[in-house]
Formats: C-alpha cells, structure tokens, sequence
C-alpha cells in the first residue's frame, strides 16, 4: 500500500499532475484490494474538465468504469479516445472489447429469465445481438491499424457468429481464412 499513500499523497499537493493521477489509475485497475476504482471518478472527471483532449485521462476512465462493470461509461469514455485519436489501435480494440463484453453481460442476464413469451424472449436477444454489432466496426478499424493481430481477428469473428449478423457472413469467412493463414 506503501505506493498508493505515495500517489495520494501526490495528487493532493498536485491535483493537475496528469502522471500521479495515470499511477493511480493503473494501481486501482491492476490490483483487487488497493482501492475502490469509483474513488478516482471524481479525480479523473475533474483533470478532464482542465483537459479534455488528454486520450490517457479518457483511456483510464474507460479503465475505470471497466473495473466498475459499468460498460456504457465505458464505452462512451472510450468513444472519446477514437474521437480524439481515430487511428490509435488500443481505442479502436478495447471499444470493440468492451461492447462485446457488455454483450456477454445482457446475454448472461437473458438467460437466467424464465421466458413465458417468444416475442418476449426475442426482443431481448435482438438487444444482445444489437450491443455484438456494435463492436465490429471497431474491430474492423483495429484490424485495419494492425492487420497482424490474431486477438482482434478471433474477436471479431466471434463477435459476427453471436451477432447472428447476416452482412457479417463475408466478413466471418475473409477473418476465418485470414486466422487460418496466420496459425
């Protein structure tokens, strides 16, 4: 605990220091038991109104709402991060990442409801499979900035099979040969 006192410390004589505040961001998000990550929203919020076209501020608190389960701050935090730099690769894959985490969360929450209506039942997998679609644009323009990575591959060819995305068959059988090649 003694570098999380140190970052503290830090940020309270140095509120605007952007380094002390990105220390505790990776402390708070790397290590279960240093801190509660929603400590840091107010720090992070605070250094993005001083500056707001600072990528890392917003990168951390993507990370930070991440740690939170809270995936459409998340998200939003890292819409920002490809606003402010398009090309970046890490904003473009973690944006992908984070839909399709979300994803996962509503279609762990649908299936454990007791559906008594088919209509009901498929409305919400059209909301799982909406939030899946979501994440292969960024996928796709990650692919584009790293056409090597084999992640951002298997990612988006998974993320098109859940989706259940009729235009993703295309693109699922380019991305499958591609991974082939790769291996």
């Amino acid at each position: 605990m003694k570098a999380k006192d140190v970052l503290l410390t830090g940020i309270g004589k140095f509120p605007k220091n952007e380094r002390i505040l990105d220390g505790l961001m990776q402390l708070y998000t790397a290590e279960q038991g240093v801190g509660d990550p929603a400590d840091l929203i107010a720090l992070i919020d605070k250094a993005i109104d001083d500056n707001p076209s600072n990528v890392d501020l917003w990168f951390g608190r993507g990370r930070i709402f991440y740690a939170l389960k809270d995936y459409d701050q998340s998200i939003e935090s890292f819409k920002k991060v490809v606003e402010l730099k398009p090309d970046l690769f890490e904003g473009n894959y973690y944006l992908g990442v984070f839909y399709t985490i979300k994803g996962d969360a509503l279609n762990k929450e649908m299936n454990e409801k007791q559906y008594s209506s088919q209509a009901v039942y498929d409305a919400d997998l059209k909301v799982v499979n909406d939030v899946y679609k979501e994440a292969v644009p960024w996928f796709e323009k990650a692919h584009q900035i790293k056409p090597d990575d084999v992640d951002t591959l298997e990612f988006l060819k998974s993320t098109c099979f859940r989706a259940e995305c009729n235009q993703c068959g295309d693109r699922m059988a380019v991305t499958y040969k591609i991974i082939i090649i790769a291996e």
